[in-house]
């Protein structure tokens, strides 16, 4: 018991010290340490010199890791309405991994002015670190076949005169995308929340799936075949297409054994 009350007692201190420690970084840890002497007006000015201190230190390391980026390409300026907007999002930007994807989109937008749009932007304003790992999980998964929606295709559907409808699925919990995460990409907008398929596939028309590194061209050989997937929606395309990953090796294998009973399969390396 004694044991269990020290324990709990450093907890207790080491959440204070913390408190204190990210109150005092943000300059609002004048009754934490009894200032009576200074006036909350006071105060409230060294916090508003703080937050604008960090906000041009978060601004100037974006800065740093773009400009570290690429080699002597050729570059346009971006558009001024969408660097002023650009800018007042990113000031905000704390945490290093996060400071590091915007510099990958400012370095794009420099390359190729008009690759993301001021609504993605918008986009990323709310999301934290572990939201841009889903969608990079979620990209990594992402293919296209038919146009150049990105979907996250998992299962296949026909129907038999015997059995009626029969499925096929993959778990993409499998590959680190839960279906917590999932409901998450819906809620921020990245996902439609509805399962989708596909029109019936083609005996005569192969079709070809092409993921981040391979493609994979099926010709039917059964009908009344249906792809299921979730779709990406036109904010959620051009964020994952500022992501560069790396199809998960066991979901291109595990999406081929899936594939490869309904014709003839064959594979393609894109890179």
């Amino acid at each position: 018991m004694k044991l269990k009350s020290a324990t709990l007692d450093k907890k207790i201190r080491n959440r204070k010290a913390l408190l204190l420690q990210l109150a005092e970084q943000r300059g609002i840890a004048g009754l934490l340490h009894g200032d009576a002497k200074i006036s909350f007006g006071e105060r409230f000015s060294v916090r508003h010199q703080l937050d604008q201190a960090a906000r041009q230190k978060n601004l100037e390391t974006i800065i740093e890791l773009a400009s570290q980026q690429g080699g002597d390409e050729v570059g346009n300026e971006p558009d001024p309405d969408w660097l002023s907007h650009y800018l007042e999002l990113a000031e905000n930007i704390r945490h290093p991994a996060m400071q590091q994807f915007w510099a990958n989109i400012l370095s794009q937008e420099v390359l190729n002015p008009g690759h993301c749009s001021i609504q993605a932007l918008s986009g990323l304003r709310y999301m934290t670190q572990k939201d841009a790992l889903l969608l990079q999980k979620a990209s990594a998964l992402g293919c296209h076949f038919g146009d150049d929606n990105l979907r996250l295709l998992f299962g296949y559907q026909y129907k038999t005169l015997l059995q009626g409808l029969r499925q096929q699925r993959l778990n993409l919990g499998r590959y680190r995308l839960p279906y917590a995460g999932l409901l998450q990409l819906f809620e921020l907008g990245l996902l439609h929340q509805s399962e989708l398929e596909s029109g019936e596939l083609s005996l005569t028309a192969p079709l070809t799936v092409e993921l981040n590194t391979h493609a994979m061209t099926l010709q039917p050989q059964r009908k009344g075949i249906r792809l299921l997937y979730y779709r990406f929606t036109t904010i959620g395309n051009e964020l994952a297409g500022l992501i560069t990953e790396s199809t998960p090796a066991d979901y291109r294998h595990d999406l081929q054994d899936l594939l490869a009973p309904l014709g003839q399969l064959s594979q393609k390396n894109q890179l």
